[in-house]
């Protein structure tokens, strides 16, 4: 899952609203609401990036150790895969 690129899912419309990210999914109908971080992450994926990527990234502006980030990244990334947030890229 390391080296997989992953992408923000192109049937998704995303806005601000008082820092948190707000998703609605029109092919689905269904809202999705991220938090600070989780909007970061989905800021980064407008381009396709691996885990390790967003690992680096994260870790770069955020005061978390990488093994920490790392594993929380891949269980969010997971349950992103399975609301389809994200794609493969």
């Amino acid at each position: 899952m390391n080296s997989f690129l992953f992408t923000r899912s192109p049937d998704l419309i995303a806005t601000d609203m008082d820092g948190e990210t707000v998703m609605m999914s029109i092919e689905r109908g269904e809202y999705f609401g991220l938090g600070s971080l989780g909007g970061r992450v989905w800021e980064l994926l407008a381009q396709p990036m691996t885990l390790d990527q967003l690992t680096d990234a994260v870790c770069a502006e955020f005061d978390v150790d990488a093994t920490t980030c790392l594993a929380d990244l891949q269980r969010f990334l997971d349950d992103l895969l399975a609301n389809g947030i994200v794609k493969p890229a």
